[in-house]
């Protein structure tokens, strides 16, 4: 249950704190952002413009043009320059996610904030030497009681954002075994892969391309060389190297994964809070081996 919390919370953390450079200075009175890269923004997402130390919000968004370019519904106010370190990034209600936290604390410090909390694991026979197994994880989210209608809409959306998150990873990465960094970018369409290391890569394997905005699966077709990986389908993403892609050999996948139901209202956490919870679950087949009727460690 571990990994799959903790691989949840980066899923989210993904989604609900996404940020993207900016590329090419903007302008007073500008709606159209260029960015690193723009896949995880979506049209009605309340973004901020930010250097760390300054902010202009909310802002919205009105279209995702292509993957480098977002257009905002209003002009902005200030200028942002690339040199300051100006970027874009996702906001509710005027605010970042101030947490994600595994298991459900007492006490949360500042908010909005969101909990991932392992609820149950159930365990049927499949087949005589394998089981399926079945997850179920709660995830809240909360927003403080202030005006009504104003909590109510950021609530909404920050779950509404971690809903469309995980609806786009059916399959959560659970567990790495290891991983290969990219050595030259990947477009769309690319069927092969150059790495620092095809070492241990088989062919067969099912991959995890990924960076730090997307991510999908692959299937090793061949290792050609020390630093070649032919692939059986073509990549779907463009993963450049300034986003740290990785080929991600993982040691476990679960399928059937999503957010069944979603329940709203309110919870005493010091405060009064306007709340969320998300109701997930995932299954995974696990392989057991020959079983018999003895306790005996055996590979």
């Amino acid at each position: 249950m571990e990994e799959i919390l903790d691989s949840l919370r980066k899923i989210i953390n993904r989604w609900v704190n996404t940020e993207a450079v900016l590329t090419e200075d903007v302008e007073v009175g500008d709606i159209i952002i260029k960015v690193r890269n723009a896949l995880r923004f979506r049209e009605g997402d309340e973004v901020m413009l930010t250097n760390g130390t300054q902010y202009e919000h909310p802002l919205y968004v009105n279209h995702v043009t292509d993957e480098t370019t977002v257009e905002l519904s209003s002009p902005v106010k200030f200028a942002w320059s690339v040199s300051s370190g100006s970027m874009l990034k996702k906001s509710i209600a005027g605010k970042l996610v101030q947490g994600i936290y595994l298991g459900d604390p007492n006490t949360i410090p500042r908010f909005p904030a969101v909990t991932v909390v392992g609820e149950s694991k159930n365990s049927q026979w499949n087949t005589l030497e394998s089981t399926n197994e079945t997850y179920e994880v709660s995830i809240s989210c909360y927003i403080e009681d202030s005006t009504l209608e104003d909590g109510y809409r950021a609530l909404m959306r920050l779950t509404n954002l971690i809903e469309t998150g995980l609806k786009r990873n059916m399959f959560p990465l659970v567990g790495e075994k290891s991983h290969a960094d990219l050595i030259q970018p990947v477009a769309s369409g690319d069927l092969y892969l150059k790495v620092n290391s095809t070492e241990k890569i088989k062919s067969g394997q099912m991959l995890i391309l990924e960076d730090q905005f997307a991510a999908e699966n692959v299937i090793v077709k061949s290792i050609l060389d020390e630093t070649t990986i032919e692939l059986r389908q073509a990549a779907y993403y463009n993963y450049a190297l300034a986003n740290d892609p990785r080929a991600i050999v993982v040691s476990r996948f679960l399928y059937k994964c999503w957010p069944k139901s979603i329940s709203y209202g309110f919870v005493h956490k010091d405060t009064l809070l306007k709340a969320s919870k998300i109701s997930w679950t995932g299954e995974e087949i696990q392989m057991h081996g020959p079983i018999g009727w003895w306790d005996t460690p055996r590979n």
